[in-house]
């Protein structure tokens, strides 16, 4: 779609500051739309529901959880249903000043501004937690394969011998006119939230199994569980119903962790 190409050239250049350019638009006011990603409210959310019953019941949640990429700490709230404490990171300073606002009353919850795919920086906050679990959605689908593999790195770290990591990423078929035209783009319109993402943000890309296993090769890890999922977003139209993305979930757990007491076979679950 030319129209794409054309809103796609106002994206700002560096990655790490187009997620600061982003919140930012957003805290101001410049970006007015709903904010794309955003899972339908309500308690009954079949994607969120499925998120933490999954980690429930795979993960040790005597342990903290760290949620990577936590925006504006929309489900880092959540996870606080579930885990003793929470902490939300994010490489954007303006996203985290956004997530203190908006949850501030929540006990055991608490955010910062940290890029992980340092994982320098990722060790650090390992050393302060000790053994935590990990939370990832829709990050490493928009990261180049340096920077995912660096995320990974920091994920293991955080994890230590007793953490697992839970994913879900984009992963639609086809092309990304595909994904476009999945949310309602048309040759001739584009809804106001999926305009401000294409203009704004890194394209979204695939990550489903194949690219799972080359981020967390088997040398290193133990898949737990995976499948397919709905990733939701907010309506494309007011008033309308949330968008729905394919989308791909699997735990793993570091390979040492296992290697002397579970098998190294997966359990394959769908949803």
């Amino acid at each position: 779609m030319g129209r794409v190409a054309a809103l796609s050239l106002h994206r700002p250049r560096r990655p790490d500051g187009r997620w600061d350019a982003f919140w930012r638009g957003v805290a101001h006011g410049s970006l007015r739309e709903p904010i794309i990603w955003d899972a339908a409210p309500g308690t009954g959310n079949e994607e969120i529901r499925h998120h933490l019953q999954t980690m429930a019941a795979l993960m040790d949640t005597s342990l903290p959880v760290v949620d990577l990429g936590c925006g504006n700490g929309a489900l880092s709230g959540r996870l606080a249903g579930i885990f003793p404490s929470v902490v939300g990171v994010d490489v954007s300073p303006e996203a985290v000043a956004a997530a203190h606002a908006a949850h501030a009353r929540i006990p055991d919850l608490s955010f910062r501004s940290l890029d992980a795919t340092q994982p320098e920086a990722a060790a650090g906050l390992a050393r302060e937690l000790g053994d935590a679990n990990v939370f990832v959605r829709g990050v490493f689908h928009v990261l180049s394969r340096r920077r995912q593999a660096r995320l990974a790195a920091s994920a293991e770290a955080l994890l230590g011998a007793r953490g697992r990591i839970y994913l879900v990423e984009t992963n639609v078929p086809g092309s990304a006119l595909s994904y476009l035209r999945g949310l309602g783009a048309t040759g001739e319109r584009i809804p106001g939230p999926l305009r401000q993402a294409i203009t704004t943000l890194p394209k979204p890309g695939h990550f489903g199994a194949a690219q799972r296993a080359r981020v967390f090769p088997a040398r290193r890890w133990t898949l737990l569980a995976e499948g397919p999922a709905i990733l939701k977003t907010v309506p494309m139209e007011p008033g309308g119903p949330p968008g729905s993305i394919p989308a791909y979930w699997a735990v793993l757990a570091p390979r040492l962790q296992t290697s002397g007491n579970h098998t190294s076979g997966k359990v394959s679950t769908r949803w």
